[in-house]
C-alpha cells in the first residue's frame, strides 16, 4: 500500500514507490510511446501514506525510515540536504505556507513548524494542536489552520 500523492516539478513527476524510494520522473516519447525516463532515483526515504511538499527546489517529507523520519531532498539532483531524528511517529500530514512548513505528526498531534530556509531539521515551535490523534489532513483558510482529532476540531490562528 502507497497512497502518496505524486508532485508536479517542472516537467516532471515526482513519485513515492514501494520499497523504491523517491524518483524523479519524466515522460518522454520514443517510438510514438511515452516512456518514463528516471532522472535521479534516492532511497535513503520510504514514503507509505505521508505526502510530500514542494516549496522551491526543496522536497519536504516524512520517511517510514528509522520509525518516522521528516527531511529534505533538492528536487534537482534528489540528494537529501537534511534528515530529522527518527522515532518521531507513523505518519504525518505536512502542508506548505511559503515560507513555512507545518508538520502534523497524527499519532500524538505534534505540530511542528519549521521554516523552509531551515539548513537542518530545527524547528521554530511546536505545539500540541489535540487531546488524541489526528488522522485527517488539516485545512488552513486565510490565516487559521483547522486540526480534527478523533472528537473535536480545533481552529488555530497562524501567525
Amino acid at each position: 500500500m502507497n497512497s502518496v500523492t505524486a508532485i508536479a516539478y517542472k516537467d516532471t513527476l515526482i513519485v513515492a514507490r514501494e520499497e523504491q524510494g523517491l524518483s524523479e520522473i519524466r515522460l518522454e516519447s520514443q517510438a510514438g510511446k511515452l516512456v518514463p525516463l528516471e532522472i535521479w532515483n534516492n532511497k535513503e526515504h520510504r514514503l507509505v501514506m505521508s505526502s510530500p511538499v514542494l516549496q522551491g527546489n526543496t522536497l519536504y517529507g516524512f520517511s517510514a525510515v528509522k520509525k518516522g523520519q521528516f527531511f529534505a531532498i533538492d528536487a534537482d539532483t534528489g540528494k537529501t540536504l537534511w534528515q530529522g531524528p527518527g522515532r518521531m511517529g507513523e505518519n504525518a500530514a505536512i502542508l506548505n505556507l511559503g515560507g513555512k512548513v507545518l508538520l502534523l505528526l497524527t499519532n500524538d498531534a505534534n505540530l511542528i513548524v519549521l521554516p523552509v530556509s531551515a539548513n537542518e531539521y530545527a524547528p521554530s515551535a511546536q505545539y500540541t494542536a489535540a487531546n488524541s490523534p489526528t488522522w485527517a489532513h488539516p485545512v488552513v483558510i486565510g490565516n487559521r489552520i483547522f486540526i480534527k482529532d478523533e472528537t473535536t476540531l480545533r481552529s488555530l490562528k497562524i501567525q
